[in-house]
């Protein structure tokens, strides 16, 4: 019985987070939302890469700068997002929470790392190497949307575009993709594919 409710439980969280197993695809409007985040997303990677490159991130001005603390934010939802679901796809439902949390404590434990060392080398906290472990966690995180997104209008990948990594394992296993419905959807992108696929539906 414990199992069967676990496996039910485990069952519910999977569904809060991911779609129906479905081979619909994008159709026109959900493809150019995919590509107008590309457009926020490159804008995003050219100026936090800029001419200075990781240096920018070292003046501590940056830390009052409330679109930067924005920016970490959503880069950390994503990430955290990104994780659950090939923790799913890698491991089973089960996995995502636990590698999730992991995440969370390998973040925070090399925060730390990198913050011990800057007061130790150089007096100050922030600065290198701090910063720069920040500004490579943003543009890694920024990088990975962007092939994500092109990959997701390429393929027709319905729900969030962190969800087309798993779509390319599942199909690597011969199984039917499923849609993600993360937090990383906060923008809609799998409403407009729900609708998409309705109208579809009720013309056909």
């Amino acid at each position: 019985m414990a199992a069967t409710v676990d496996d039910y439980l485990a069952r519910v969280d999977a569904n809060a987070m991911i779609g129906p197993v479905t081979t619909d695809r994008t159709g026109p409007l959900g493809r150019l939302a995919r590509l107008g985040l590309v457009g926020v997303f490159a804008v995003t990677f050219v100026s936090i890469v800029g001419p200075r490159g990781s240096a920018q991130f070292r003046d501590p001005h940056i830390l009052s700068e409330p679109s930067a603390w924005f920016l970490h934010l959503v880069m950390l939802i994503v990430f955290l997002v990104l994780v659950g679901a090939l923790a799913e796809t890698i491991a089973g439902v089960r996995a995502r929470r636990p590698w999730q949390i992991g995440a969370v404590i390998a973040i925070l434990a090399a925060l730390a790392i990198a913050a011990f060392i800057g007061e130790a080398t150089r007096g100050t906290v922030w600065g290198y190497p701090l910063a720069d472990l920040v500004w490579s966690f943003d543009v890694l995180v920024v990088t990975e949307q962007l092939v994500a997104l092109v990959l997701a209008i390429v393929l027709g990948t319905p729900g969030c575009e962190v969800g087309v990594w798993s779509e390319l394992f599942a199909r690597l296993r011969g199984e039917t993709p499923r849609s993600e419905r993360g937090l990383a959807c906060i923008v809609g992108l799998h409403l407009i594919d729900d609708w998409e696929a309705r109208r579809r539906r009720s013309l056909g």
